[in-house]
């Protein structure tokens, strides 16, 4: 396969959700979907992450975290807002939300129609030599799941997760 012609489906999330223009203040209706994506976009999963044993490597392993970290109290604020939310209310609502082990963010993304299965993540050291192909969702004791299969090989040269480049 080549890869000057093809790219992966999942696209970065401000290739989604682009970034606001500079100096530009948008609607929360704007900036919540942005900022969830956003926060999608820095989780660690389907990285390299936690893989190296180098100082550069722990290094590049905490501002990663922090970024998620940071990103994902922003993208939770802009929801609170959003909701209106105001003051220690907001903030408490947040801080209480955010040690769920993401479950609240991934509810939100739901609610306002951000599909996280077309977010892939940024990159946090080099593209991981295996990938996940999820299969179609289906109900489990009343709760929605679906399979995972791992996959030996790069995202990026898989032909499942790969489409032609379209002209501009």
């Amino acid at each position: 396969m080549s890869e000057q012609n093809r790219r992966t489906k999942r696209r970065y999330a401000h290739e989604l959700y682009p970034h606001a223009e500079e100096w530009e203040t948008r609607p929360l209706d704007v900036e919540v979907p942005y900022r969830l994506a956003r926060a999608v976009g820095f989780d660690v999963q389907g990285t390299s992450w936690f893989y190296g044993e180098t100082p550069e490597d722990h290094r590049r392993t905490g501002e990663r975290t922090m970024a998620m970290l940071n990103e994902s109290r922003i993208a939770l604020l802009t929801v609170a807002l959003h909701k209106g939310m105001t003051g220690d209310a907001a903030w408490e609502w947040v801080d209480s939300h955010l040690h769920e082990e993401m479950e609240l963010l991934y509810e939100a993304c739901q609610e306002y129609g951000v599909d996280v299965g077309l977010i892939k993540p940024y990159p946090c050291g080099p593209e991981p030599d295996h990938h996940d192909h999820l299969g179609e969702t289906h109900l489990w004791n009343g709760l929605e799941a679906r399979s995972v299969t791992r996959v030996d090989g790069k995202e990026s040269e898989c032909e499942e997760c790969t489409e032609e480049i379209p002209d501009v």
